[in-house]
Protein backbone atom coordinates (compact mmCIF):
# COMPACT_ATOMS: atom_id res chain seq x y z
CA UNK A 1 0.00 0.00 0.00
CA UNK A 2 1.00 3.55 -0.44
CA UNK A 3 0.64 6.28 2.02
CA UNK A 4 -2.56 6.33 3.81
CA UNK A 5 -4.93 9.04 2.81
CA UNK A 6 -5.88 10.42 6.48
CA UNK A 7 -7.77 12.82 7.64
CA UNK A 8 -7.91 14.40 11.10
CA UNK A 9 -10.91 14.50 12.82
CA UNK A 10 -11.37 16.87 16.10
CA UNK A 11 -9.12 19.94 15.51
CA UNK A 12 -8.59 21.18 18.86
CA UNK A 13 -6.12 22.05 21.58
CA UNK A 14 -4.16 18.29 21.63
CA UNK A 15 -4.63 17.99 17.81
CA UNK A 16 -2.33 21.28 17.27
CA UNK A 17 0.32 21.15 20.14
CA UNK A 18 0.57 17.34 20.33
CA UNK A 19 0.00 15.61 16.86
CA UNK A 20 0.66 18.36 14.28
CA UNK A 21 4.24 18.81 15.42
CA UNK A 22 4.60 14.98 14.53
CA UNK A 23 3.35 15.16 11.16
CA UNK A 24 6.56 16.47 8.94
CA UNK A 25 8.22 13.01 10.44
CA UNK A 26 5.49 10.84 9.06
CA UNK A 27 5.15 12.14 5.61
CA UNK A 28 6.43 8.38 4.44
CA UNK A 29 3.45 6.83 6.33
CA UNK A 30 0.61 9.25 6.16
CA UNK A 31 -0.93 11.79 3.68
CA UNK A 32 -2.89 14.13 4.86
CA UNK A 33 -5.98 15.13 3.06
CA UNK A 34 -8.32 16.22 5.02
CA UNK A 35 -9.84 17.80 8.06
CA UNK A 36 -13.45 17.26 10.12
CA UNK A 37 -14.83 18.98 13.08
CA UNK A 38 -18.45 21.17 13.41
CA UNK A 39 -16.51 23.65 15.19
CA UNK A 40 -16.82 25.49 11.49
CA UNK A 41 -14.13 28.05 12.55
CA UNK A 42 -11.85 25.94 14.27
CA UNK A 43 -11.75 23.07 11.30
CA UNK A 44 -11.17 25.34 8.82
CA UNK A 45 -8.39 27.79 10.11
CA UNK A 46 -6.56 24.09 10.82
CA UNK A 47 -7.40 22.89 7.27
CA UNK A 48 -5.74 26.05 5.98
CA UNK A 49 -2.66 25.84 8.36
CA UNK A 50 -2.16 21.85 7.04
CA UNK A 51 -3.46 23.07 3.44
CA UNK A 52 -6.38 20.52 3.10
CA UNK A 53 -9.67 20.20 2.40
CA UNK A 54 -12.41 20.77 5.51
CA UNK A 55 -15.24 19.18 6.32
CA UNK A 56 -17.76 20.22 8.96
CA UNK A 57 -19.56 16.89 8.96
CA UNK A 58 -17.87 13.31 9.09
CA UNK A 59 -20.88 12.07 7.03
CA UNK A 60 -19.90 14.23 3.91
CA UNK A 61 -16.39 13.33 4.93
CA UNK A 62 -17.13 9.93 4.69
CA UNK A 63 -19.31 10.40 1.04
CA UNK A 64 -16.36 11.90 -0.37
CA UNK A 65 -14.28 8.39 -0.22
CA UNK A 66 -11.53 10.38 -0.03
CA UNK A 67 -10.05 8.78 2.61
CA UNK A 68 -9.36 5.14 4.05
CA UNK A 69 -8.46 6.35 7.68
CA UNK A 70 -8.67 8.48 10.46
CA UNK A 71 -6.97 10.09 13.31
CA UNK A 72 -9.48 11.05 15.82
CA UNK A 73 -8.60 13.36 18.60
CA UNK A 74 -11.84 14.22 20.18
CA UNK A 75 -13.56 14.33 23.44
CA UNK A 76 -14.33 10.73 24.91
CA UNK A 77 -17.92 11.39 25.13
CA UNK A 78 -17.84 10.77 21.07
CA UNK A 79 -15.62 8.43 20.63
CA UNK A 80 -17.85 5.06 20.39
CA UNK A 81 -20.03 6.90 17.97
CA UNK A 82 -17.45 8.07 15.47
CA UNK A 83 -15.77 4.80 16.01
CA UNK A 84 -18.55 2.68 14.78
CA UNK A 85 -19.54 4.97 11.84
CA UNK A 86 -15.74 4.82 10.82
CA UNK A 87 -15.98 0.97 10.80
CA UNK A 88 -19.49 0.58 9.28
CA UNK A 89 -17.88 2.60 6.31
CA UNK A 90 -14.51 0.89 6.57
CA UNK A 91 -12.24 3.49 7.47
CA UNK A 92 -9.64 2.24 9.51
CA UNK A 93 -8.82 4.65 12.81
CA UNK A 94 -6.94 5.75 15.54
CA UNK A 95 -8.84 7.14 18.77
CA UNK A 96 -7.08 9.17 20.93
CA UNK A 97 -7.12 7.57 24.67
CA UNK A 98 -8.84 6.75 26.38
CA UNK A 99 -10.68 3.90 24.18
CA UNK A 100 -14.65 5.17 25.20
CA UNK A 101 -16.96 6.12 28.06
CA UNK A 102 -18.46 2.09 28.80
CA UNK A 103 -17.31 -1.67 28.85
CA UNK A 104 -20.55 -2.25 26.05
CA UNK A 105 -19.18 0.78 24.21
CA UNK A 106 -15.85 -0.75 24.38
CA UNK A 107 -17.05 -4.39 23.20
CA UNK A 108 -19.09 -2.87 20.41
CA UNK A 109 -16.19 -0.71 18.62
CA UNK A 110 -14.25 -4.01 18.77
CA UNK A 111 -16.81 -6.27 16.88
CA UNK A 112 -17.69 -3.41 14.62
CA UNK A 113 -13.87 -3.07 13.59
CA UNK A 114 -13.71 -6.71 13.17
CA UNK A 115 -17.19 -7.22 11.40
CA UNK A 116 -15.70 -4.62 8.69
CA UNK A 117 -12.14 -6.07 8.29
CA UNK A 118 -11.29 -2.60 10.02
CA UNK A 119 -8.09 -1.42 11.70
CA UNK A 120 -9.23 0.40 15.16
CA UNK A 121 -6.32 1.13 17.53
CA UNK A 122 -6.58 3.40 20.82
CA UNK A 123 -3.25 5.91 20.84
CA UNK A 124 -2.55 5.29 24.61
CA UNK A 125 0.81 6.96 25.23
CA UNK A 126 2.03 6.07 28.65
CA UNK A 127 3.12 2.71 28.29
CA UNK A 128 5.60 4.08 25.61
CA UNK A 129 7.02 6.60 28.27
CA UNK A 130 11.00 5.46 28.68
CA UNK A 131 10.61 3.94 32.02
CA UNK A 132 8.03 1.37 31.08
CA UNK A 133 9.60 0.50 28.27
CA UNK A 134 12.99 -0.30 29.89
CA UNK A 135 11.32 -1.81 32.88
CA UNK A 136 10.34 -4.19 30.62
CA UNK A 137 13.21 -4.83 28.97
CA UNK A 138 14.76 -5.97 32.32
CA UNK A 139 12.24 -7.89 33.22
CA UNK A 140 13.23 -10.12 30.34
CA UNK A 141 16.68 -10.33 31.48
CA UNK A 142 15.21 -12.55 34.78
CA UNK A 143 17.76 -10.04 36.70
CA UNK A 144 15.97 -9.47 39.83
CA UNK A 145 14.49 -13.25 39.73
CA UNK A 146 10.82 -13.15 39.15
CA UNK A 147 8.42 -10.33 39.49
CA UNK A 148 5.44 -10.36 41.31
CA UNK A 149 4.77 -6.80 42.38
CA UNK A 150 4.06 -3.62 41.32
CA UNK A 151 3.58 -0.31 43.95
CA UNK A 152 2.74 2.70 42.14
CA UNK A 153 2.01 5.99 44.59
CA UNK A 154 1.07 9.24 42.96
CA UNK A 155 1.87 8.68 39.00
CA UNK A 156 -1.62 8.26 37.82
CA UNK A 157 -4.50 5.46 38.07
CA UNK A 158 -7.27 5.36 35.31
CA UNK A 159 -7.06 4.14 31.87
CA UNK A 160 -3.73 5.21 31.25
CA UNK A 161 -2.16 3.01 34.13
CA UNK A 162 -4.34 0.08 33.29
CA UNK A 163 -2.58 -0.23 30.37
CA UNK A 164 0.87 0.31 31.72
CA UNK A 165 0.39 -3.18 33.96
CA UNK A 166 -0.85 -5.24 31.10
CA UNK A 167 1.92 -4.29 28.81
CA UNK A 168 4.23 -4.87 31.73
CA UNK A 169 3.20 -8.12 32.55
CA UNK A 170 1.70 -9.46 29.25
CA UNK A 171 -1.14 -10.74 30.29
CA UNK A 172 -4.74 -9.55 31.91
CA UNK A 173 -5.65 -9.12 35.31
CA UNK A 174 -8.31 -11.82 36.87
CA UNK A 175 -10.37 -9.09 39.27
CA UNK A 176 -9.69 -5.94 40.67
CA UNK A 177 -10.44 -4.31 44.19
CA UNK A 178 -10.97 -0.65 45.31
CA UNK A 179 -11.54 1.88 48.12
CA UNK A 180 -11.84 5.52 46.97
CA UNK A 181 -11.41 8.20 49.94
CA UNK A 182 -13.16 11.88 49.28
CA UNK A 183 -12.58 15.13 51.70
CA UNK A 184 -13.42 18.30 51.48
CA UNK A 185 -10.66 20.88 50.40
CA UNK A 186 -9.83 24.72 49.90
CA UNK A 187 -11.47 25.89 46.71
CA UNK A 188 -8.93 25.57 44.20
CA UNK A 189 -8.36 25.23 39.97
CA UNK A 190 -7.28 22.70 38.14
CA UNK A 191 -7.72 24.44 35.10
CA UNK A 192 -9.13 27.65 34.41
CA UNK A 193 -12.49 25.58 33.90
CA UNK A 194 -11.53 23.06 36.48
CA UNK A 195 -12.82 23.83 40.10
CA UNK A 196 -12.37 21.80 42.57
CA UNK A 197 -13.72 22.41 46.49
CA UNK A 198 -12.79 18.12 47.36
CA UNK A 199 -10.13 15.73 46.49
CA UNK A 200 -10.36 11.90 45.74
CA UNK A 201 -7.82 9.40 46.84
CA UNK A 202 -8.32 6.02 44.80
CA UNK A 203 -6.42 3.03 45.66
CA UNK A 204 -6.52 -0.17 43.63
CA UNK A 205 -5.44 -3.87 43.82
CA UNK A 206 -5.50 -5.71 40.26
CA UNK A 207 -4.83 -9.42 40.90
CA UNK A 208 -3.19 -11.18 37.92
CA UNK A 209 -2.52 -14.68 37.08
CA UNK A 210 0.36 -16.53 39.38
CA UNK A 211 -0.18 -14.40 42.54
CA UNK A 212 1.14 -11.24 40.65
CA UNK A 213 -0.38 -7.69 41.81
CA UNK A 214 -0.27 -4.26 41.36
CA UNK A 215 -1.29 -1.99 43.77
CA UNK A 216 -2.14 1.53 42.00
CA UNK A 217 -2.86 4.85 44.36
CA UNK A 218 -3.03 8.49 43.69
CA UNK A 219 -5.14 11.43 44.94
CA UNK A 220 -5.08 14.29 42.10
CA UNK A 221 -2.36 13.68 39.90
CA UNK A 222 -1.25 17.17 38.97
CA UNK A 223 0.72 18.23 42.61
CA UNK A 224 -2.28 20.33 43.58
CA UNK A 225 -2.36 20.78 46.89
CA UNK A 226 1.05 19.94 48.35
CA UNK A 227 0.42 16.51 47.12
CA UNK A 228 3.60 14.37 45.41
CA UNK A 229 3.56 15.13 41.76
CA UNK A 230 3.89 13.00 39.27
CA UNK A 231 5.93 10.66 38.27
CA UNK A 232 5.24 9.86 42.08
CA UNK A 233 6.71 6.96 43.39
CA UNK A 234 6.90 3.24 41.10
CA UNK A 235 8.20 -0.28 42.72
CA UNK A 236 8.72 -3.04 40.67
CA UNK A 237 9.71 -5.71 42.57
CA UNK A 238 11.61 -8.79 42.24
CA UNK A 239 12.88 -11.67 44.07
CA UNK A 240 15.68 -10.18 44.75
CA UNK A 241 15.93 -6.25 44.23
CA UNK A 242 13.32 -3.98 42.53
CA UNK A 243 13.35 -1.31 39.47
CA UNK A 244 12.79 2.41 41.03
CA UNK A 245 11.65 5.67 40.02
CA UNK A 246 10.83 8.68 41.99
CA UNK A 247 9.91 12.26 41.81
CA UNK A 248 13.14 14.83 41.17
CA UNK A 249 10.42 17.69 40.25
CA UNK A 250 6.91 18.25 39.09
CA UNK A 251 6.58 15.81 36.19
CA UNK A 252 10.40 14.23 35.96
CA UNK A 253 11.93 11.22 37.81
CA UNK A 254 15.08 9.30 38.02
CA UNK A 255 15.51 5.53 37.91
CA UNK A 256 17.96 2.62 38.86
CA UNK A 257 18.05 -0.81 39.36
CA UNK A 258 18.44 -1.71 42.97
CA UNK A 259 19.86 -5.53 43.32
CA UNK A 260 20.77 -7.87 46.18
CA UNK A 261 24.03 -9.74 45.93
CA UNK A 262 23.99 -13.33 47.91
CA UNK A 263 26.18 -10.98 50.52
CA UNK A 264 23.37 -8.98 50.86
CA UNK A 265 20.52 -11.36 51.26
CA UNK A 266 22.63 -13.34 53.97
CA UNK A 267 23.18 -9.99 56.10
CA UNK A 268 20.26 -7.80 56.11
CA UNK A 269 18.99 -7.81 52.78
CA UNK A 270 19.71 -4.36 51.98
CA UNK A 271 20.44 -3.42 48.17
CA UNK A 272 24.22 -3.26 47.88
CA UNK A 273 24.30 -2.72 43.96
CA UNK A 274 22.64 -0.13 42.29
CA UNK A 275 22.52 0.51 38.87
CA UNK A 276 21.21 4.35 37.83
CA UNK A 277 18.78 3.96 34.78
CA UNK A 278 20.03 6.70 32.04
CA UNK A 279 17.90 8.40 29.15
CA UNK A 280 19.54 10.30 26.22
CA UNK A 281 18.08 12.70 23.91
CA UNK A 282 19.03 14.88 21.22
CA UNK A 283 17.50 18.42 20.09
CA UNK A 284 15.39 17.67 22.72
CA UNK A 285 13.85 14.21 21.56
CA UNK A 286 14.46 10.87 23.53
CA UNK A 287 16.34 8.41 21.82
CA UNK A 288 17.32 5.57 23.87
CA UNK A 289 16.96 4.24 27.71
CA UNK A 290 19.45 2.07 29.28
CA UNK A 291 20.98 0.49 32.32
CA UNK A 292 24.24 -1.02 32.83
CA UNK A 293 23.67 -4.23 34.63
CA UNK A 294 27.02 -6.58 35.82
CA UNK A 295 26.61 -8.70 32.43
CA UNK A 296 25.03 -7.07 29.89
CA UNK A 297 23.73 -3.14 29.28
CA UNK A 298 20.12 -3.53 28.78
CA UNK A 299 19.05 -0.88 25.71
CA UNK A 300 15.35 0.36 24.64
CA UNK A 301 15.91 2.48 21.21
CA UNK A 302 13.39 5.24 20.40
CA UNK A 303 12.95 4.24 16.70
CA UNK A 304 10.39 7.10 16.63
CA UNK A 305 12.82 9.83 16.75
CA UNK A 306 11.08 13.41 15.32
CA UNK A 307 11.93 15.88 13.16
CA UNK A 308 10.82 18.85 14.81
CA UNK A 309 12.91 21.60 15.70
CA UNK A 310 11.98 20.86 19.65
CA UNK A 311 9.36 18.84 21.32
CA UNK A 312 6.04 19.95 22.31
CA UNK A 313 5.90 22.11 24.60
CA UNK A 314 3.57 21.87 27.69
CA UNK A 315 2.15 24.38 30.23
CA UNK A 316 0.87 22.37 33.50
CA UNK A 317 -0.69 24.30 36.15
CA UNK A 318 1.96 26.34 38.92
CA UNK A 319 4.61 25.74 35.98
CA UNK A 320 6.45 27.50 33.10
CA UNK A 321 6.72 25.98 30.09
CA UNK A 322 8.45 22.52 30.02
CA UNK A 323 9.40 19.87 27.77
CA UNK A 324 9.36 16.46 27.90
CA UNK A 325 11.59 14.95 25.55
CA UNK A 326 9.86 11.76 25.43
CA UNK A 327 6.21 12.86 24.62
CA UNK A 328 5.78 13.38 21.23
CA UNK A 329 8.07 10.00 20.45
CA UNK A 330 5.21 8.29 22.56
CA UNK A 331 2.32 9.28 20.38
CA UNK A 332 4.33 8.59 17.16
CA UNK A 333 4.58 4.88 18.41
CA UNK A 334 1.19 4.80 18.48
CA UNK A 335 0.75 6.28 15.18
CA UNK A 336 3.24 4.37 13.71
CA UNK A 337 1.96 1.23 15.64
CA UNK A 338 -1.38 1.89 14.02
CA UNK A 339 -0.17 2.74 9.98
CA UNK A 340 1.90 -0.32 10.56
CA UNK A 341 -1.31 -3.01 10.92
CA UNK A 342 -3.08 -1.09 7.96
CA UNK A 343 -0.25 -0.81 5.44
CA UNK A 344 1.53 -4.09 6.35
CA UNK A 345 -0.40 -6.56 8.58
CA UNK A 346 2.46 -5.73 11.51
CA UNK A 347 1.19 -7.18 14.74
CA UNK A 348 0.37 -4.34 17.53
CA UNK A 349 1.57 -3.27 20.78
CA UNK A 350 -1.73 -2.45 22.23
CA UNK A 351 -4.95 -4.24 20.09
CA UNK A 352 -8.46 -3.42 20.24
CA UNK A 353 -8.60 -5.92 22.98
CA UNK A 354 -6.12 -4.99 24.78
CA UNK A 355 -7.59 -1.53 24.70
CA UNK A 356 -11.23 -2.89 25.90
CA UNK A 357 -9.24 -4.90 29.17
CA UNK A 358 -8.08 -0.81 30.20
CA UNK A 359 -11.71 -0.38 29.96
CA UNK A 360 -12.70 -3.14 31.82
CA UNK A 361 -10.47 -2.49 34.45
CA UNK A 362 -11.34 1.23 34.84
CA UNK A 363 -15.10 0.35 35.15
CA UNK A 364 -14.47 -2.70 37.40
CA UNK A 365 -12.19 -0.71 40.13
CA UNK A 366 -15.12 1.69 40.44
CA UNK A 367 -17.95 -1.01 40.34
CA UNK A 368 -15.84 -2.12 42.99
CA UNK A 369 -15.01 1.41 45.02
CA UNK A 370 -19.04 1.61 44.98
CA UNK A 371 -19.27 -1.85 46.53
CA UNK A 372 -16.99 -1.18 49.17
CA UNK A 373 -13.85 -2.89 48.13
CA UNK A 374 -15.53 -5.74 46.74
CA UNK A 375 -13.69 -7.79 44.10
CA UNK A 376 -15.05 -7.66 40.47
CA UNK A 377 -13.82 -10.22 37.98
CA UNK A 378 -12.28 -9.26 34.91
CA UNK A 379 -13.14 -9.81 32.33
CA UNK A 380 -16.42 -9.36 32.54
CA UNK A 381 -19.57 -9.26 30.26
CA UNK A 382 -21.96 -8.07 33.12
CA UNK A 383 -23.84 -4.77 32.70
CA UNK A 384 -21.88 -2.68 35.93
CA UNK A 385 -23.58 -0.08 38.33
CA UNK A 386 -21.44 2.48 37.51
CA UNK A 387 -21.80 2.16 33.21
CA UNK A 388 -25.18 2.29 33.78
CA UNK A 389 -24.71 5.87 36.07
CA UNK A 390 -21.95 7.10 33.37
CA UNK A 391 -24.31 6.80 30.35
CA UNK A 392 -27.30 8.84 32.61
CA UNK A 393 -24.69 11.26 32.96
CA UNK A 394 -23.50 11.61 29.26
CA UNK A 395 -27.29 11.73 28.24
CA UNK A 396 -27.89 14.35 30.90
CA UNK A 397 -24.65 16.46 30.18
CA UNK A 398 -24.98 16.80 26.31
CA UNK A 399 -28.49 16.08 25.72
CA UNK A 400 -28.24 12.70 23.78
CA UNK A 401 -28.54 9.38 23.70
CA UNK A 402 -24.67 8.27 24.21
CA UNK A 403 -25.37 5.08 22.19
CA UNK A 404 -26.99 6.86 19.45
CA UNK A 405 -24.26 6.62 16.42
CA UNK A 406 -26.70 9.16 14.22
CA UNK A 407 -27.49 11.23 16.91
CA UNK A 408 -23.66 12.01 17.93
CA UNK A 409 -21.15 11.88 14.75
CA UNK A 410 -22.08 15.43 14.02
CA UNK A 411 -22.23 17.35 17.29
CA UNK A 412 -19.91 19.37 18.63
CA UNK A 413 -18.84 18.42 22.11
CA UNK A 414 -17.14 20.51 24.72
CA UNK A 415 -13.88 19.38 26.36
CA UNK A 416 -14.45 18.35 29.81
Amino acid sequence: MDKIKVAIIGTGNRTRKVYTPLFKSLNNEIDIVAVCDPNKESCSEYANLLGVKPYYSIKELVNDKIINAALVVCPIDIHYAISVYLSENKIHHLIETSMCSTIEQGQIMVKKAEENNVIMRIAENFFRFPFDRIAREIKKTNFLGEIKRIVCYHDHTGYHNNSRWTYFFEEYPTSVQCIDHTMPTMPHNSMAHRQHTSEKFTSRFFHFPNDKLVIDQAANIKGMLGRTGRPGITSIEGARGAISRWITSNWFGDGEVRYCSNSSLENGAIADEIYPIINEAEKNCWTQTYVDLPSERVTFTNNNYHLSEENIKYTSPGTKNIIRDYYGSALMSAITDFTGAVMRNEDSEFTGEDALMSMMMESGAKESALNHGEAIKLPTNIELEVDKRQLNELEKKNGINPMDVEQIIDQSIARP
